[in-house]
């Protein structure tokens, strides 16, 4: 049987058209920083990447500049996102520990912190570069961190163990993700992950003792959850 017009899909709008490319650029951006870093990145490869052609990737973003402080806006926003998701289900589910560590590592493996090194080390006097990616690099990972924190309080954490709690296990997955610069694949640490996470229930219960919220006693997990993004 012959397809109508009325069976077509209907055709793209030009802004819509417009924000595909966007997307595309911005896309083959992340794979390419991830790779090459900044001083790496060339605009012609990501049009190629892309399948834009380079007219178009001028007429979206005109610069290298653009091209990155654009990406690093996208993946910021994707970030606090998925984070403040994660956090507000962790107000009531079974293990904020266990929820904290997968958005740490979530975070500290992907994209965004990757490509966020690669523009923090590129040239200091790049000084449009700095004041275009600033807004969307500490301040926005501060906010979520503090997210963090007023969930581990709501769950029973008195304010000083909270910190404490949130400030090393932060610390201990950016180790391990500057650590897989050099030889290890994430998948490796999920043993270390999970005995930190039994390690802070473990405190909690003999900090707080007959106080402790019921979360400090969350059994240990069935494939560790933070191995997957």
């Amino acid at each position: 049987m012959s397809k109508t017009l009325a069976d077509a899909p209907p055709r793209r709008t030009q802004a819509e058209r417009s924000e595909a490319t966007r997307e595309r650029l911005i896309e083959a951006t992340v794979r390419l920083l991830r790779i090459r870093g900044y001083g790496g990145l060339r605009t012609v490869e990501v049009s190629e990447q892309a399948g834009v052609s380079r007219g178009a990737q001028l007429h979206h973003f005109p610069t290298k500049n653009a091209l990155v402080i654009a990406t690093m806006q996208h993946l910021n926003q994707t970030m606090m996102a998925r984070s403040r998701e994660r956090a507000q289900a962790a107000r009531t589910g079974p293990d904020p520990i266990a929820a904290l560590l997968a958005d740490a590592c979530d975070f500290f493996f992907g994209d965004y912190f990757f490509i966020s090194l690669a523009v923090s080390m590129s040239d200091k006097r790049n000084e449009e570069l700095k004041r275009g990616v600033n807004p969307y690099m500490g301040p926005s990972r501060f906010e979520i961190e503090r997210e963090w924190q007023l969930v581990l309080e709501e769950r029973g954490l008195p304010h000083d163990l909270a910190i404490d709690v949130l400030t090393l296990t932060l610390s201990l997955v950016r180790g391990f993700s500057v650590r897989t610069l050099l030889v290890n694949p994430r998948d490796r640490f999920a043993p270390q992950l999970e005995l930190w996470r039994s390690i802070i229930h473990e405190h909690i219960r003999s900090r707080l003792g007959p106080q402790a919220p019921d979360a400090a006693t969350a059994e240990p997990l069935s494939g560790a959850a933070w191995t997957r993004r």
